[in-house]
């Protein structure tokens, strides 16, 4: 997975570097849609993408991102909980918090990592 590994040092350049956030967004997002094209049913690389999107404030594409993930079979906690973050930026909170009630129920994969969410701010 190290196409996971580089989005995720991308991710945390992003999270020293404010002044180049942006950028290093972009970088992880390009990694992982790249390393997609080889695997495109990985759930784990479609579970990370959702939350770079998520990150970046794209909600709907990271909706269809992690609704892909879960028709694929994933049963990553980060997964359900990302696609409640995106749910709840498009201002969804009873589908939001189905997700996050479901994320609760199941073991998180070693390799995926969830959004940010700041449930003050919703």
């Amino acid at each position: 997975m190290d196409a996971i590994v580089a989005s995720k040092a991308h991710i945390e350049l992003a999270e020293t570097d404010a002044g180049q956030w942006e950028a290093h967004m972009a970088a992880a997002e390009a990694v992982l849609r790249s390393a997609l094209q080889a695997a495109r049913q990985d759930t784990a690389l479609i579970t990370c993408l959702g939350a770079v999107l998520c990150d970046q404030g794209k909600y709907r594409e990271a909706v269809n991102v992690l609704e892909t993930a879960l028709k694929l079979g994933s049963t990553d906690s980060h997964t359900h909980y990302n696609l409640g973050v995106a749910l709840a930026g498009l201002a969804k909170p009873r589908k939001a918090m189905a997700q996050f009630d479901k994320a609760q129920g199941l073991a998180p994969s070693s390799l995926t990592w969830t959004a940010y969410f700041d449930p003050q701010a919703q």
